[in-house]
C-alpha cells in the first residue's frame, strides 16, 4: 500500500543532491522521523521492517520517500535503544523503481463495480494509467470502474515517471453476481488502532462446524491467518479487502466451501478525515462556535462533525484562555465482541484541574494532576470525549476529541450529537425561562461543578462541560448553574427573571388521589357601594393539600393563576413562612405577572434538601381592580352580581431530587362581587346571624336563621347557577338533603325580610 502512504501523507518530496550516493539503491522506504545525532527512522515500504538509519542519513528530511542501500553499524550511546536494526546508508537516490502492481475490490452494492488499487511507492511522482479491457481507461493511484456485464477483463496497469521508468501487469478480472452462498456464516473485519481483526461466525443456530479456513488479502494474495478470528499487525494505511475462504461442515457430515470479502479502509490519524464527513447532514441553526484542528470556526459541534472534524475547542478561533486544555487519543487493544481499552493522553498545559467526559454515560473522570486515564468501552462506535481544564477556577477550556473505537465504525451513521447546550435560565431543557426552571435551581442548590467556558447570560446557545449529576428527571446540573460560574446558587435566578417566558396553562384531568393545590378567598362576598367608590382589594390564599390528602415529600412548586378580566397589573404576593412549607430563609420564591394573559405565575422551592409533608397555606395574593372598571362588570350581570374565581393552572411539583410529583391544582372557591341595591343589604350582622351545621356535609346540613324572617332559599354553584331551591322548614331552622349532591362547594343564599345573607357550603 505504499501509494496509499504517500497519498495521505501528502508530503512533497524533496530532491535528494547528488554527493556520491547514486544508482542501483536497492531498497524502497519512507522517512518516519529524523532526530539530530541520531540519524533517521525509516520503514522499508517492501517490507514493513524499520531501521535506524546513523551514517548517509544527515540531509533526510520527514516525509520523503527514498530508494536506498544500507549495512549495519552501531549505534551511538546518546541514542535511544528501540530494539530496531541499525544501518548506515550506502545508497541513496530520489529515483524510485516502477513496478507495476495492483489489488482491486468489489462494491459489496453492485458486484459489476470494482475499485482497483495500485501498488506504487509515490502516487505523486509516479503516473498510473489503467485499461479495463472493455474500452474504457483511467489515470490515478485508486480508480473505480464498473463494467458492463459478466465474464473475464483484462486488466492493464501501466506505471510510468518522469525519469524514462515503466512497467506494466495485466491481470484477467473476473466479473460476475457475488455467491450468495453463505454457508450460514459471515465475516467480521475491522482494524483496532493499527491491528487488523477478523472473525468468521455463524449467521445461524444451525450453521455448522468451521472445518477449514484460510484469510488473506485479495490485493497482494498475501495469507493472514488460519484461525475462525485472528489479529494481524498493518504496517501501512489505506484500504484493505479481507477474504475468508472456509469450509463448514453440517451435522450430516456434508461440507459447503465459500469465500466471503469486507473492504477496510484504515485511514491516516489525522485531524479531519473524509470518511466523517457529512455533506447532506442537517445541522441545527444555532450559533454556539466552536474551533475545529483544522484552524477554522464552526457554527456548532454538528457543523465540526459535519466537515469530518475529529476535534474542538470550545469558542471561536483565537478566543481561547490561558489555560488550553488538549489530549491525544489513542485505541489500544479490544475487539466488537470484547469493547476496547483507550487511552487519554493528557495534553494540557498551566492547568489546575481537568475533567474527563468519556461520553459513553459512565462517571466523569476528575484529577489534578495526570498524564494518562484509561477507559474501556464496552461496544464499538464513535463516541464524543471532552476534557475541561481550568486554573484557579477562572480560566475555562474545553476540547473535544472523537473516539473511533474501530475502523468499521469509521462511517457517518453513528456520529453522536453534540452537546446539550446551556440557554441561561433555562434549568430544565425546555428552551425557556420561567417559575418551572425555579425548582431545578431550588434542587441543585449549593452543587457545584465545572464553570462555563467564555460565560455569560445572554438568550445563545453556550457549551458547557457536564458536571456529574442529573436531576431525577434526567436534566444535567450545568444547565441549573444559570449564570456559568461553576455553583447553583440564588444568583441563578437572575437569568431567569432575565429571559421570562410565561408558562404554559394546560389543565390536566384531575385524579381524586392527587394532593390538590387552590385558591381560597378570605371573605365570602365583597359589597360595592356605588355612593362611596373605592378601589377593589381581594386577598387570597395559596392552598396545598387537606387534612385527609396532604402533600408528601413536597420540595417545590410552580403554577399560573388565571384571574379575571378586570384585576389590574400585577397582583401582589406574600410568602411569609408557615408550618407547611418552612422558614423563608431556605425557600425561594418567584412571582410573575402576564397581564395579557391574565396570568400570574408562582414559584415555591426549597433550598436545603428537605422536602415538606402536610397541608395548609402557601403564600398569599392580593388582588386589586379600580372601582369604575368593577361596577362596569357588576351593572352587566343580570342579577348584580359577579363571581370572582381563580384556577389554578399549569401545575408541576418535585421532590428533593427533582422527581416530579403528582398534584392538582382545581377551582375550589367563589368570591361573590356585589352592588349595594338597598341599605337592608348593607348590615354584614345579617351573615353573621345565620350558620351552617355539619360543615362541610355529604349526607345533609341544617341551617339556623334564628328570628330572621326566612322568605326563600337558594343554592348557587361555583359558576353563579341557582341549582337548587330549598323550602324553608320553619323560622329558625331548615333541613337540607345533600346526598345528591355533585360534590363541590355551594353559597347558600337567604333572602329574609331585612335582606339578603350567605354562607359557603362544601358538600362531599
Amino acid at each position: 500500500m505504499h501509494s496509499t502512504l504517500r497519498c495521505l501523507l501528502g508530503l512533497s518530496f524533496l530532491l535528494l543532491p547528488a554527493a556520491g550516493l547514486f544508482a542501483q539503491c536497492d531498497r524502497v522506504g519512507w522517512v518516519a522521523s529524523t532526530q539530530p545525532g541520531c540519524g533517521a527512522k525509516i520503514i522499508d515500504l517492501d517490507n514493513g521492517e524499520i531501521l535506524r538509519a546513523i551514517g548517509g542519513a544527515g540531509n533526510l528530511i520527514g516525509g520523503q520517500t527514498i530508494s536506498f542501500s544500507s549495512e549495519p553499524t552501531g549505534l551511538p550511546g546518546s541514542c535511544p535503544n528501540e530494539g530496531i536494526e541499525v544501518v548506515n546508508l550506502t545508497c541513496i537516490s530520489a529515483n524510485l523503481p516502477c513496478k507495476a502492481d495492483f489489488g482491486y475490490a468489489t462494491d459489496p452494492d453492485n458486484s459489476y463495480r470494482l475499485s482497483f488499487q495500485a501498488d506504487v511507492y509515490d502516487a505523486q511522482a509516479q503516473i498510473c494509467s489503467w485499461d479495463f479491457g472493455d474500452g474504457a481507461t483511467a489515470t490515478g493511484a485508486t480508480v473505480e470502474h464498473t463494467f458492463p456485464h459478466e465474464g473475464y477483463f483484462s486488466v492493464c496497469l501501466t506505471v510510468m515517471d518522469g525519469n524514462g521508468c515503466a512497467d506494466d501487469l495485466c491481470q484477467n478480472v473476473f466479473v460476475s453476481a457475488i455467491n450468495p452462498n453463505w454457508c450460514n456464516y459471515d465475516v467480521k473485519v475491522t482494524a483496532i488502532g493499527n491491528t487488523l481483526y477478523g472473525k468468521l461466525y455463524p449467521i445461524s443456530g444451525t450453521g455448522g462446524t468451521v472445518s477449514s479456513v484460510q484469510w488473506f488479502n485479495s490485493k497482494t494474495n498475501q495469507v493472514l491467518a488460519q484461525t475462525p478470528e485472528f489479529t494481524y499487525p498493518l504496517t501501512n494505511y489505506g484500504v484493505y479487502n479481507i477474504c475468508a475462504q472456509y469450509e463448514i461442515t453440517d451435522a450430516d457430515g456434508l461440507t459447503c466451501t465459500t469465500t466471503r470479502c469486507q473492504q477496510l479502509n484504515l485511514p491516516e490519524p489525522g485531524c479531519s478525515n473524509p470518511l466523517l464527513a457529512d455533506g447532506s447532514s442537517l445541522c441545527p441553526n444555532l450559533f454556539a462556535p466552536v474551533c475545529g484542528c483544522d484552524g477554522v470556526t464552526y457554527g456548532n459541534e454538528c457543523e465540526a462533525m459535519a466537515a469530518g472534524v475529529a476535534g474542538w475547542w470550545a469558542g471561536q478561533c483565537g478566543s481561547g484562555t490561558s489555560c488550553v486544555a488538549d489530549m491525544y487519543v489513542e485505541v489500544v487493544s479490544g475487539t466488537p465482541d470484547g469493547g476496547f481499552l483507550v487511552v487519554f493522553h493528557n495534553q494540557s498545559a498551566d492547568y489546575y484541574f481537568t475533567q474527563i467526559d468519556f461520553g459513553d454515560g459512565t462517571p466523569l473522570y476528575q484529577g489534578t494532576d495526570w498524564d494518562t486515564v484509561s477507559h474501556f468501552y464496552t461496544e464499538s462506535g464513535i463516541y464524543r470525549s471532552n476534557l475541561t481544564a481550568w486554573k484557579n477556577g477562572s480560566n475555562v477550556s474545553s476540547v473535544i476529541k472523537l473516539v473511533v473505537t474501530d475502523a468499521l465504525s469509521l462511517v457517518t451513521a453513528p456520529l453522536p450529537d453534540g452537546t446539550d447546550y446551556v440557554m441561561p435560565g433555562d434549568a430544565n431543557g425546555d428552551k425557556k425561562a420561567n417559575v418551572y426552571d425555579l425548582l431545578n435551581v431550588g434542587v441543585g442548590y449549593n452543587d457545584e461543578g465545572l464553570p462555563r467556558p467564555l460565560a455569560n447570560t445572554s438568550w445563545t446557545p453556550q457549551f458547557a462541560p457536564n458536571w456529574n449529576e442529573h436531576t431525577g428527571a434526567g436534566v444535567n446540573y450545568k444547565h441549573l448553574d444559570c449564570d456559568g460560574n461553576g455553583k447553583v446558587d440564588v444568583f441563578d435566578t437572575d437569568p431567569i427573571e432575565q429571559h421570562y417566558a410565561a408558562i404554559d396553562t394546560l389543565v390536566a384531568a384531575p385524579s381524586a388521589s392527587h394532593p390538590k393545590v387552590w385558591v381560597q378567598f378570605n371573605q365570602d362576598t365583597i359589597y360595592v357601594d356605588p355612593n362611596n367608590p373605592a378601589p377593589l382589594s381581594i386577598s387570597a390564599d395559596v392552598m396545598v393539600g387537606h387534612a385527609t390528602n396532604p402533600a408528601l415529600n413536597l420540595y417545590g412548586l410552580a403554577f399560573a393563576l388565571r384571574y379575571p378580566e378586570f384585576v389590574n397589573h400585577n397582583p401582589e404576593s406574600l410568602y411569609d413562612g408557615n408550618p407547611f412549607f418552612g422558614s423563608p430563609l431556605n425557600t425561594m420564591f418567584m412571582a410573575k405577572d402576564i397581564y395579557p394573559r391574565r396570568q400570574y405565575d408562582m414559584g415555591f422551592v426549597h433550598r436545603n434538601g428537605t422536602g415538606a409533608s402536610g397541608y395548609g397555606r402557601i403564600a398569599n395574593v392580593v388582588f386589586e381592580a379600580d372601582f369604575i372598571i368593577i361596577v362596569d362588570v357588576i351593572d352587566r350581570a343580570s342579577n348584580n352580581t359577579v363571581p370572582f374565581t381563580v384556577n389554578v393552572t399549569g401545575l408541576q411539583a418535585v421532590d428533593a431530587d427533582g422527581n416530579p410529583i403528582a398534584m392538582d391544582g382545581v377551582l375550589q372557591d367563589t368570591l361573590w362581587i356585589k352592588t349595594i341595591q338597598s341599605v337592608k343589604t348593607l348590615d354584614p350582622a345579617l351573615d353573621r346571624a345565620i350558620r351552617l351545621y355539619p360543615n362541610p356535609a355529604s349526607d345533609e346540613t341544617v341551617l339556623y336563621t334564628g328570628n330572621l324572617a326566612v322568605e326563600k332559599i337558594e343554592a348557587v354553584n361555583g359558576l353563579g347557577q341557582v341549582v337548587r331551591t330549598i323550602a324553608a322548614d320553619s323560622d329558625s331552622a331548615t333541613r337540607i338533603v345533600v346526598s345528591d349532591w355533585v360534590s363541590g362547594l355551594y353559597t347558600i343564599r337567604v333572602h329574609t325580610a331585612a335582606g339578603i345573607a350567605e354562607k359557603r357550603l362544601l358538600v362531599r
